[in-house]
């Protein structure tokens, strides 16, 4: 069976690109290994963070046979380093003239990928939005080629769900008057020293967004390996 990873990540404008989440599967034999420990401080600023609700640090569903681990980044070394170099692809090296598709890239050494950039939007951020990518990766280039099309709507289907939530909760903000908006918004563009990292959490005013994306990634899985 090919190994799988689900992961969200950002381009975070302190930090780069980076991983906010990825979902695994595993035999329950091996879940410990695939646990990130409570005390781990790679977790820089919000919009990187994985935000979970009683501060928990990984997000665990038992299956049949299998368990479905989510953490914010795969704590086997070969697994953070490949996925490190796929999303650095997808969010700053690879491009497509439409972003609305799915882009496919990778090599026999750090596996294979499907994703799909996506934007937010958010008047704190640097152009007033955020860029987030979603991926799927492989180390099997035939399987995951195979599933392109079910990989794909559900790309479509959770980018929906997270757009649709952002537009909702900023909908629902304070509103200001045009010309004190315009010269904030400016300064928010152009001087990095007002850039605030914010979570999706924060974005879509649901605590639990990523526990959504959790059982996102489960039903996911299932489809691609049965």
């Amino acid at each position: 069976m090919a190994n799988y990873i689900i992961s969200l990540a950002h381009f975070c404008e302190l930090h780069g690109p980076s991983t906010i989440i990825c979902t695994q599967v595993t035999d329950p034999k091996y879940q410990q290994q695939h646990f990130v420990p409570s005390t781990s401080k790679l977790q820089t600023c919000a919009s990187c963070k994985l935000m979970l609700p009683n501060d928990e640090v990984n997000i665990v569903t038992n299956d049949d046979s299998n368990v479905y681990i989510s953490t914010n980044y795969p704590s086997l070394q070969k697994r953070y380093l490949s996925l490190t170099k796929l999303v650095m692809k997808s969010l700053s090296v690879e491009t497509t003239s439409d972003i609305t598709k799915p882009m496919f890239s990778g090599d026999i050494m750090n596996g294979y990928c499907i994703s799909i950039i996506f934007k937010v939007k958010d008047i704190n951020a640097r152009g007033s939005e955020r860029k987030y990518s979603l991926l799927v990766v492989s180390d099997s280039e035939s399987e995951l080629l195979e599933n392109w099309d079910i990989i794909s709507m559900y790309f479509h289907e959770v980018i929906l769900l997270i757009q649709l939530q952002v537009s909702v909760s900023s909908e629902g903000s304070p509103k200001k008057e045009h010309g004190t908006y315009a010269m904030l918004d400016n300064e928010r563009f152009l001087r990095r020293s007002m850039i605030k990292p914010k979570s999706l959490v924060d974005l879509t005013n649901d605590i639990n967004i990523f526990v959504k994306f959790h059982l996102w990634g489960i039903e996911l899985l299932k489809d691609i390996l049965r």
